[in-house]
């Protein structure tokens, strides 16, 4: 942004800002406070998200109030809000190829026209299931909205402690989404013949894959925290974000 206005003196190193920072604001939407989240509640930085964008589940103040907004939160006017985090692993021949952590989703799937995948699954070393699908999508409460919902995943209040498991069109539609505590620790091996592969973290970062890859996910050690100005209605929410009006669009 700095850039943009010819204001280099503006801009910041991001690891001075992470040491340093109080509060981190997003300029954007959904996406934009995600990568963020990603960014800094390693260092237990709250996040405020300013809408500029369309559905913004996640941020908090429209455009146009952002003025009121901060001002409140100069005042103390806010509450904090914890969401889990997960924290992401791949490993190689047994060895660590990749870490990560996603405050949506995670997501094991094919690239492009590849066939089915293959995808035997433990919860904390217990076989589940080989799940023969598209592709596996492991959420966050705060994630069950994004493309869990889409992949037929429930709605979860985001102040439980869970983790969601949503096959992408699974093959046999007797497998369905599982819900599992917190405190689990998930397990994916990818199996062997799998065409090209991919693991993206919150729809924005992307890995390859290879036969044999194991991938364990598990709560992360620290959550984001996000501010709120007011008392949020989470099934309000629904009704407005996601078109939950019933037939007359009234409540009762």
């Amino acid at each position: 942004l700095g850039e943009r206005i010819d204001r280099a003196d503006l801009i910041m190193e991001r690891e001075k800002m992470r040491r340093s920072a109080q509060l981190i604001v997003s300029l954007g939407g959904d996406g934009t406070l995600l990568r963020a989240a990603r960014d800094f509640a390693s260092y237990h930085t709250p996040l405020l998200g300013i809408n500029l964008g369309g559905l913004g589940f996640l941020t908090e103040i429209p455009i146009s109030r952002y003025k009121e907004g901060l001002a409140r939160i100069l005042d103390g006017e806010y509450k904090q809000e914890k969401r889990l985090m997960i924290k992401i692993a791949v490993h190689r021949a047994r060895k660590k190829v990749g870490s990560f952590v996603a405050l949506n989703d995670v997501v094991v799937s094919k690239a492009g026209m590849a066939r089915i995948i293959n995808l035997r699954t433990f919860v904390s070393n217990e076989f589940i299931t080989t799940y023969s699908a598209d592709g596996l999508v492991i959420s966050t409460p705060t994630g069950s909205t994004a493309y869990s919902l889409s992949s037929g995943g429930p709605v979860v209040h985001p102040n439980l402690g869970v983790m969601i498991l949503s096959p992408i069109c699974a093959h046999t539609l007797a497998v369905r989404p599982l819900i599992v505590s917190r405190t689990e620790r998930i397990k994916v091996v990818l199996g062997c013949g799998s065409e090209k592969v991919l693991l993206t973290m919150d729809g924005q970062v992307d890995f390859d894959l290879e036969d044999g890859d194991v991938i364990r996910a598990e709560e992360a050690s620290y959550q984001a925290i996000l501010i709120r100005m007011r008392e949020k209605f989470f099934f309000k929410t629904l009704r407005t974000k996601l078109g939950w009006t019933g037939i007359s669009g009234k409540t009762r």
